[in-house]
């Protein structure tokens, strides 16, 4: 089976603190073939990010794996910032044991509860080849070294992908009433972009089904509808590729997989 992947598909396999890992991995561990467009390498680790501007706009031949803008940049920095979250918390406890570092690690540093005994065996180990007792300052350099081989484990993966994974087609011309419909469903522009490309793997035959882990956030109505501005755009939240996959399906063919139904 062919898939499309959408950017978080490689987010949550790159990242063990990543909340879609798990399910990334069995997806990235399928025979499945599995195919991105220049929009989703774009957006992985190549765009160019600032405190005041998103950069949009790219040339294909300008794309590359070896980059590390993007939401790879994104996540290496919330992964070294974190830091500051877990000493504050550390600091505060007069309590601190082994139990409690863990649960406050995960606290900081956003990651699934399902891998709290995988950070857990971590500590053990270090701190007992290390032969230290659990203090504060120990906790801390025990969290230095994990998030060093979280670091060293993203550039790993992020590798890996480079091999696991196709890049399709430069997209072509994708009729503008379907370019219209769906800049009206979806709130975001790289989405936008991003069912354009797979949109036009589907119209070459390459492949009909597409994954991602957006469902969206949108108010939406006792009905289900999103409800939106007189101009369109959502009153509050995204409205996400899953939760637009209807609208997708009628106008581009492509049937919108849920990461976590399919692979879970």
């Amino acid at each position: 089976m062919r898939y499309y992947l959408d950017t978080n598909c490689l987010t949550g396999y790159t990242f063990f603190q990543d909340w879609w890992h798990s399910d990334a991995n069995s997806l990235f561990d399928s025979d499945n073939e599995l195919y991105i467009g220049d929009t989703v390498l774009f957006e992985y680790c190549n765009r160019p990010m600032t405190d005041e501007d998103v950069e949009y706009e790219w040339d294909r031949s300008e794309l590359s794996w070896n980059e590390d803008e993007g939401v790879f940049k994104s996540k290496m920095a919330e992964l070294r910032d974190s830091r500051f979250l877990f000493e504050d918390a550390i600091f505060k406890r007069d309590d601190l044991d082994l139990d409690t570092a863990v649960e406050l690690f995960v606290d900081a540093y956003h990651i699934k509860p399902s891998s709290k005994p995988a950070i857990r065996r971590y500590f053990e180990e270090k701190l007992g080849q290390l032969d230290l007792e659990v203090t504060v300052e120990n906790v801390r350099k025990i969290q230095k070294l994990l998030v060093e081989d979280l670091q060293d484990y993203a550039w790993e993966r992020k590798d890996e992908l480079r091999k696991r994974v196709n890049l399709g087609p430069e997209r072509g011309d994708i009729p503008d009433s379907r370019v219209s419909t769906l800049e009206h469903t979806l709130s975001d522009d790289m989405d936008i972009e991003v069912v354009c490309d797979a949109a036009y793997m589907c119209d070459k035959d390459i492949l009909t089904r597409m994954i991602t882990g957006d469902k969206g956030d949108a108010l939406r109505d006792e009905e289900g509808d999103v409800v939106r501005y007189k101009d369109g755009t959502p009153v509050s939240g995204k409205v996400g590729i899953y939760n637009s996959r209807k609208i997708i399906n009628n106008v581009t063919g492509l049937r919108v997989l849920y990461l976590k139904d399919e692979f879970a």
